[in-house]
Parts: C-alpha cells; sequence; structure tokens
C-alpha cells in the first residue's frame, strides 16, 4: 500500500515551493531593476503570489536579499564541493577543474554575476554582502590554499607565496567574471580558461 503525504509535509513542500519561487523572482528582479527598484511588490509581482505572501516567508526586503545571497552562494558552492570530493582525479586536476568551474559559473549563471556586481555597486547592500557571505568567501580562499599548499609539497617548488597566489586567482576570477558581466561575449568561457592555465603554468610548471 503506497503510503500517503500528510498535510503538514505538503503544507511544507508547498511552502518551499513558494519560497523558490519568489527567490527565482528577487534574482531575476534584482538583476534587470538593480536593488533599490527591486521591491517587495515586484518580486510578488513576478513570483505570482501577494506581497503578504513574501513578507510572511522573508519578513522584510533585508531579509529577502540576504536570501537571495545565501541562494546562489549555495549554487556556486555546490559546484565547488563536487569538485573537492572527487576522488578519481589529482590536486592538481580538482584546482584546475575548479577555477574552470568558476570560470564558466560567470557564463552559465549571468544573473548571479549582475546580481552580485550589484550588492557590491551599493554601500548599504556591500556590507550586507560582506556580513552574509563573508564566512563562504573564507572557505572558499581555504579551499584554494589548501589545494595550493599540496601543490608545492608534490612540485617542491619553492619561493612559492602561496597567500599572494590565492589573492592573485580570486582577484582573476572576479575580474573574468566582471569582464562577462560588461561583454556577454561567447569567447568569455574560453578567454577565461586560457588565462587559469597560463597563470597556473607559470607558476606550476610541472603540474601544468
Amino acid at each position: 500500500m503506497r503510503a500517503t503525504q500528510s498535510v503538514p509535509d505538503k503544507r511544507r513542500l508547498r511552502g518551499e515551493k513558494t519560497k523558490q519561487a519568489i527567490l527565482k523572482a528577487a534574482i531575476s528582479c534584482v538583476a534587470r531593476a538593480g536593488l533599490r527598484d527591486a521591491t517587495l511588490e515586484r518580486v510578488a509581482q513576478r513570483a505570482k503570489v501577494s506581497k503578504a505572501l513574501v513578507t510572511f516567508h522573508f519578513k522584510s526586503k533585508t531579509g529577502l536579499l540576504i536570501a537571495v545571497l545565501d541562494h546562489q552562494e549555495s549554487i556556486f558552492e555546490k559546484g565547488w564541493d563536487e569538485i573537492l570530493a572527487s576522488k578519481d582525479i589529482s590536486t592538481s586536476e580538482k584546482l584546475l577543474k575548479a577555477l574552470e568551474y568558476d570560470v564558466g559559473f560567470a557564463s552559465e549563471h549571468r544573473d548571479f554575476v549582475v546580481v552580485w556586481h550589484a550588492y557590491w555597486g551599493e554601500p548599504k547592500t556591500s556590507s550586507l554582502y560582506r556580513k552574509s557571505i563573508h564566512p563562504r568567501d573564507e572557505r572558499y580562499e581555504r579551499n584554494v590554499t589548501k589545494l595550493l599548499n599540496t601543490l608545492v609539497k608534490e612540485g617542491r617548488y619553492r619561493d612559492i607565496d602561496v597567500p599572494a597566489v590565492e589573492r592573485g586567482i580570486n582577484a582573476m576570477v572576479f575580474g573574468i567574471w566582471r569582464d562577462s558581466h560588461l561583454s556577454h561575449s561567447r569567447d568569455d568561457y574560453k578567454n577565461g580558461r586560457q588565462a587559469v592555465w597560463v597563470y597556473l603554468h607559470k607558476l606550476f610548471p610541472k603540474h601544468y
């Protein structure tokens, strides 16, 4: 006999579906109209729900903006986690795949990059970004640093300033995201991958 879902379970699933629809609508509104014009009313209209329902799930516009950041970062982190968990590839392959994933993410999730720039572009939300996402940024930096340290040890490289290399990678990736945001060129991904490979090859020629 097939088990049936209880009423609370159905309500929970319906509520989660509604939250995801609101988040998707909020991302779209921010990407197209900017943060100031991404009002709760516009988000509700785009999600085809009432403003009261948006407020019920996220309490306020600030709560919704924080949830958007968390949602987007969770999507980004999922790709990294899958690469890091791979057991059949080397450390050098993991780093290359992870950075290629970073580059490709900008092309595959253009709204993410637009929203990311929107948060950094306004003083109120840049502080909100730092407070909400800083722990995730630190985790990203730790992951990159761990891979770099392993490469240095494997290749017995000398005079490699790992913190400086990590900052260089961070700057390069976000620079590629900025260029992708501005140009929308079909060559963004190809050029970004080439830049990543050249950077790694110069520093770790035994691996790349």
